[in-house]
């Protein structure tokens, strides 16, 4: 008798070919719970996509609640936070720990997630998540890395095929944000990239104000020591990209891939820290 093993499902696209993939080994329940999509209609439509391959594949589903207000209120000191960040981590630790709660109530012996499938997500620090919560919940954990043998190609494809949409954002406000402000980095002319050991409201002024005289509407800015948490939410009000330095020669890299001029700066040679003493 095969194990019944819920499959928690971000999105069709993602979710397209993974539940039957799983089949020979598994009775699978796919699960679509992601309360940070923002706005609703967003929301409704990633789930109705899910619903038409659900319908089409032949794949059992549940849909868990949109419970967005109680998701906002519990991330509410976290929004400012970079891609990749502890709001990432605390929206990944959400969703699955539902999940495996909902494996629990549907008497599932075993739970695993498609978030693995997306290049833009690290899969082993979803497995420890997962293996974290399965633990709590008494449910075992099935690790994965569903991107691996053209798993996420393979995913595009089924999804060209069933004409399914494609968000170009996470789900949450501050995804679809920093989506907007890098598609306004991209439509420039040039892309400036700037650096530093510490980073304060002062440099941040500065890069405003040498952005606004390019006629450009943000840019990027790579800190070797961490910013304090007024500076993260001031370059999030600014529109203005926080990153550690270690990212500068891959985003740099993007961008002359996409046919950008980039240029570099020092932040010492646009922000006068003789005059201004920076207290953030």
């Amino acid at each position: 008798m095969k194990k019944r093993l819920l499959l928690h499902i971000c999105c069709a696209p993602d979710g397209v070919y993974i539940p039957e993939t799983l089949s020979d080994e598994f009775e699978v329940i796919c699960y679509f719970y992601n309360p940070n999509i923002f706005p609703k209609e967003e929301y409704e439509k990633r789930k109705r996509e899910m619903e038409r391959v659900a319908e089409a594949k032949g794949y059992e589903l549940v849909v868990g609640d949109y419970n967005y207000e109680d998701f906002v209120k519990s991330a509410e000191k976290l929004y400012y936070l970079p891609e990749k960040s502890a709001r990432c981590d605390f929206c990944l630790r959400m969703r699955m720990e539902e999940s495996a709660r909902k494996a629990k109530e549907l008497n599932c012996q075993v739970f695993a997630t498609v978030l693995t499938v997306s290049p833009h997500k690290d899969f082993e620090k979803i497995n420890i998540i997962g293996k974290e919560v399965g633990e709590k919940y008494g449910v075992e954990y099935m690790p994965s890395n569903f991107k691996k043998n053209d798993g996420f190609k393979k995913s595009v494809e089924e999804g060209k095929k069933l004409n399914l949409y494609r968000q170009d954002y996470c789900g949450c406000e501050s995804s679809l944000v920093y989506r907007k402000m890098f598609k306004d980095a991209e439509s420039g002319d040039v892309v400036f990239l700037f650096y530093g050991d510490k980073v304060g409201i002062f440099d941040l002024d500065s890069v405003k104000k040498h952005i606004e005289r390019n006629n450009l509407k943000t840019g990027f800015v790579f800190y070797k020591h961490k910013p304090t948490e007024n500076v993260l939410k001031y370059a999030y009000e600014l529109r203005i990209f926080l990153e550690p330095y270690d990212n500068l020669e891959w985003r740099k890299r993007i961008f002359e891939k996409k046919g950008k001029k980039v240029e570099v700066i020092k932040l010492s040679d646009i922000a006068n820290r003789d005059i201004f003493l920076d207290p953030c």
